[in-house]
């Protein structure tokens, strides 16, 4: 009867063992384990089933077999493991199993058959092997229904026996009973342990940071003896407050107004030392550089747009101001050449705004008007565009009337 409701079953191990590239779905094997719980004739046949399914040459159906058979050894009876010991065969064929190569993963299936089919047959033969939960609660099971009374009272699930002439049992403490008594010992010190150990690791002990250098700075130390004479100097300078009679107000306010221009003449000779040591303390060598290679790159009349392009992608990262000076020393020079580019590359960096318009207008205006000035030369008209920028963006009058209109008229 067990076989022929067995038919029943064959639908869920054709599934789990089907030929194709999927893997075993996750409650398939715990289906095919409890067919092997239900009945002997059902284990018997389940047994027969897979090691008939093991025996195809598809590597897709072996793969799945083994990994259906290792679970049910590591979880299932302990009848069906022995059976499997008898049915050994295709396991050990399967070991060696070399199938034909997958188009599109070459040989790893034949690998992995190999590997669970080892795996399997270590499990199957090994002696020592550790029961699973699963078996544990099933034998513990079986222990409880066991009978006691009078005689076998103290039998223990080992089948050791507690009493007159047998030593107790003794049980082996293990890894995580080690673990829980040092977490339980640990627990049950004091808070004032507690409090040493934890003031022991926020403290820094002994240790003290090594003391860092004093750099003495030859610059600022002569510098800084300089004002405290000039603030001595103009300590001593400040006259007692006297009352001059016959004056509005006895001469106070007077006092006061020399007082204050005093204590503003010493602050500015300060202001004045500090900025003529910065002017010499910087360095416009990067800025004189770039100059002097943009107008000398090429000896054409004109720049490329290149080369421009390259000028104002270098400005970006130097003195735009400092730039613009040198663009306007280079104005007075007597190569025509080199005026005319200095010339288009103030338009530039007019159009651009990487630089105050008003700034540059106050550099260069004089320089430009006095080019303007020159008779029917490029120089000029490329001048007298650059001051009608100028009065267009800042809206002021840098060129006569005429000149103006005649430019206009050019345009």
């Amino acid at each position: 009867m067990d076989k022929v409701s067995f038919v029943n079953k064959i639908s869920i191990l054709m599934k789990a063992t089907s030929d194709d590239a999927n893997p075993i779905q996750g409650y398939l094997y715990q289906e095919v384990n409890k067919i092997t719980f239900e009945s002997d004739g059902y284990r018997e046949s389940t047994l027969e089933f897979l090691v008939d399914r093991l025996n195809k040459q598809s590597c897709h159906v072996k793969f799945k077999v083994l990994k259906l058979l290792k679970f049910i050894v590591e979880n299932g009876p302990s009848e069906f493991r022995l059976g499997l010991m008898k049915n050994s065969h295709g396991i050990r064929e399967a070991t060696k199993y070399s199938g034909p190569e997958d188009p599109l993963h070459g040989n790893v299936p034949n690998k992995a058959v190999r590997r669970i089919a080892q795996e399997l047959s270590q499990l199957l033969f090994d002696t020592e092997v550790k029961q699973s939960p699963q078996k544990q609660q099933e034998r513990s099971e079986r222990d409880k229904s066991r009978i006691t009374g009078l005689g076998n009272a103290n039998v223990s699930p080992k089948g050791s026996m507690q009493g007159f002439g047998n030593s107790p049992t003794k049980t082996k403490s293990s890894f995580m009973n080690k673990l829980t008594k040092f977490a339980t010992g640990f627990q049950d010190r004091t808070k004032e342990q507690q409090a040493a150990i934890l003031s022991s690791i926020e403290s820094y002990g002994d240790y003290k940071p090594p003391p860092l250098p004093v750099v003495y700075d030859e610059m600022a130390a002569p510098q800084q003896k300089e004002k405290e004479v000039k603030s001595h100097e103009g300590e001593k300078q400040v006259k007692p407050i006297q009352h001059i009679p016959g004056k509005v107000g006895g001469g106070w306010d007077d006092e006061d107004e020399e007082t204050g221009n005093q204590t503003t003449s010493v602050s500015s000779q300060d202001g004045d030392t500090v900025f003529d040591g910065t002017d010499h303390a910087d360095s416009w060598c990067e800025e004189e550089n770039l100059v002097e290679q943009t107008l000398a790159s090429s000896d054409d009349t004109l720049l490329t747009v290149g080369e421009i392009r390259q000028f104002i992608s270098s400005c970006q990262n130097l003195n735009c101001e400092k730039v613009i000076e040198l663009l306007n020393i280079q104005l007075k020079s007597t190569n025509q050449c080199v005026v005319l580019k200095s010339l288009l590359l103030i338009e530039y960096l007019v159009n651009t705004g990487l630089v105050n318009c008003d700034f540059i207008c106050k550099t260069c205006q004089n320089q430009l008007l006095q080019l303007s000035t020159e008779e029917s030369s490029v120089s000029s008209t490329k001048a007298n565009k650059i001051l009608l920028c100028f009065e267009k963006l800042l809206n002021i009058r840098l060129l006569p009337k005429d000149d103006t209109q005649l430019m206009l008229m050019e345009d």
